[in-house]
């Protein structure tokens, strides 16, 4: 098996929510995008393309864009100096969850970082006997702003905040499945997932939200956020210190310092995974070494899962 390696960077258009545990009457948001949340805008967007006139198979694109391939996720990003960089979580000992501009050292807390990047907006259900505001029921919905908040730093001469970006990789199955059943099919997912340049993702995208225009995709790239890939295996895999998914507990990961969250979904009206718990995005392995490097795969769902030959 081998998988090409391609580089996406999105520029968002809109607010963009992914929903995560609330706080009281705070709807809060993740500050990255899971791969399964981008699978899910993807398959939408060819299903709809693929479709004419006949209602959308969602099920089938799906399925095969689960088998052909496979998603990191998405975190955010900024031009600088005529490079795109991803800001990356890392868990640190005696400081917590920080978030590192890749390649320049620069990091900023969890609270400072979210304080940036997350705007919120309000809003209320409307009674229908009375058309005003439902009382108790008026909340804040965080989402991640299409601007940077930086009062000390502006980009060109008129000096206009810096877009905020979303910057991931996407790995494409370079030989189909199911070839004999199937012979055409992986490449028409192919050409319509390269095609893709305008998504809705996340949730409230019917009010508005959500929205992201891909401005640039590379081949070039031989990493991942700078760690190192072996792209000829049945799952693609990443050499890294730092989970960048979701990691399920288990598996000989008693090296592992960081945050654990339980993690579970819907799939057409069925739960898709039961819930379990996972190392969330930024956890450390502290075991890991540069002659010994930990080597994660990334399953269907976007998961990573650790590699015993490490």
């Amino acid at each position: 098996m081998s998988w090409s390696l391609f580089r996406w960077v999105w520029r968002l258009e809109a607010p963009l929510f992914i929903g995560m545990s609330p706080a009281g009457a705070l709807n809060r948001c993740r500050p990255y995008v899971p791969a399964r949340a981008l699978w899910g805008a993807v398959t939408a967007e060819i299903a709809r393309l693929k479709s004419g006139e006949s209602f959308p198979d969602y099920k089938g694109v799906g399925d095969e864009v689960k088998r052909s391939c496979r998603f990191t996720y998405l975190f955010p990003a900024e031009k600088r100096d005529g490079r795109f960089l991803a800001w990356l979580p890392k868990f640190e000992k005696e400081k917590g969850l920080q978030w590192c501009l890749q390649d320049c050292g620069k990091s900023w807390s969890d609270r400072d970082f979210r304080r940036r990047l997350l705007d919120s907006r309000p809003g209320t259900a409307i009674a229908p006997e009375s058309d005003s505001a439902l009382e108790g029921s008026l909340r804040h919905t965080e989402c991640i702003s299409p601007w940077w908040r930086d009062p000390d730093r502006h980009d060109g001469p008129e000096k206009t905040a810096a877009p905020v970006l979303l910057l991931g990789y996407v790995f494409l199955n370079d030989k189909p499945y199911h070839e004999q059943e199937n012979p055409h099919g992986q490449k028409d997912i192919h050409g319509h997932l390269r095609a893709v340049r305008t998504l809705f993702i996340g949730g409230d995208t019917r009010y508005g939200l959500g929205k992201i225009r891909r401005i640039d995709e590379s081949s070039n790239d031989t990493a991942v956020f700078g760690k190192p890939v072996r792209p000829d295996r049945e799952h693609p895999e990443i050499g890294s210190d730092i989970v960048l998914g979701h990691a399920p507990e288990g598996g000989g990961d008693e090296g592992m310092q960081g945050t654990k969250e339980l993690l579970g979904g819907w799939d057409r009206g069925s739960p898709w995974k039961e819930g379990k718990l996972a190392w969330a995005p930024g956890s450390c392995d502290t075991n890991h070494t540069d002659e010994k490097p930990v080597y994660w795969s990334i399953d269907r769902e976007g998961y990573w899962a650790r590699r015993d030959d490490r």
